[in-house]
């Protein structure tokens, strides 16, 4: 399928794209302990996959507008949970490194989940090592205001960028999302374990919350409650879930 820049902004227009939600996981009881909002595309009645319409949509400026777009619908999901008083867990949102990085998309993002009267311990903003591209001062700034009004901030994909050891060094991050590529994949990798290892001590050590993303085995739940990392996502626990089926995973939480 061509996907044209033309047909992501009529899916817009027409709210084809849909919030999918990935659980997160506790190791330490196995229950779920936050999402990941994941977009889908619904279109003419067939399921388009991200791969076919994310590498346009990354070109687009409307990119910008995207995530708001997602955030909305997010944040409808979570108020319509918290009035069934069911027990709800924090969402992650990816943030594009698009967006001008100022007052007043802070201002948009705390506007947008106030409007839905969204407490703000129940949103996440997840944003990729690129977004140092951005400029240092106003990313900073976004950062501060973004924790002084009680919002979390995660580094995602940390450790696959060059920036990585500046980026926790000099900016107010909650938490870190360690990349599935540095998971070991074999007891006799000790390279790969002693920095896995080391991955996540250094993010405890700094107060910062940890989790790792692209869980598929037993093996690699063994690895990370060995080294005291027990937050992960991935297929072992959970596949992306449409709002409905999430919902029914709250509702045995």
């Amino acid at each position: 399928m061509n996907v044209t820049p033309q047909m992501i902004i009529d899916a817009m227009k027409n709210e084809e794209f849909i919030v999918y939600y990935q659980p997160k996981v506790s190791l330490l009881r196995y229950n779920l302990a936050g999402a990941e909002a994941l977009c889908r595309w619904i279109h003419d009645g067939k399921l388009i996959q991200p791969d076919l319409f994310i590498p346009q949509l990354e070109k687009m400026e409307e990119i910008a507008e995207f995530d708001f777009y997602l955030l909305e619908h997010i944040c409808r999901d979570i108020r319509k949970w918290l009035d069934e008083k069911l027990n709800v867990v924090k969402t992650s949102v990816n943030l594009s490194r698009c967006h001008k990085m100022n007052d007043a998309l802070l201002k948009r993002l705390v506007g947008t989940i106030d409007k839905y009267r969204i407490p703000h311990q129940y949103i996440e903003f997840e944003l990729l090592e690129s977004t140092m591209e951005v400029n240092y001062d106003e990313l900073k700034s976004l950062l501060t205001g973004l924790t002084l009004e009680g919002i979390t901030t995660s580094v995602d994909d940390f450790g696959i960028g060059y920036s990585s050891m500046n980026l926790i060094r000099t900016l107010p991050w909650n938490v870190i999302k360690i990349d599935k590529s540095f998971v070991p994949k074999s007891d006799s990798d000790y390279r790969q374990h002693t920095i896995f290892r080391h991955l996540i001590s250094m993010a405890r050590d700094l107060g910062l919350d940890c989790i790792v993303e692209g869980v598929e085995t037993v093996e690699q739940v063994r690895l990370l409650k060995e080294n005291k990392c027990y937050l992960a996502q991935g297929f072992l626990f959970d596949r992306p879930l449409p709002p409905a089926e999430f919902r029914r995973r709250l509702l045995g939480n």
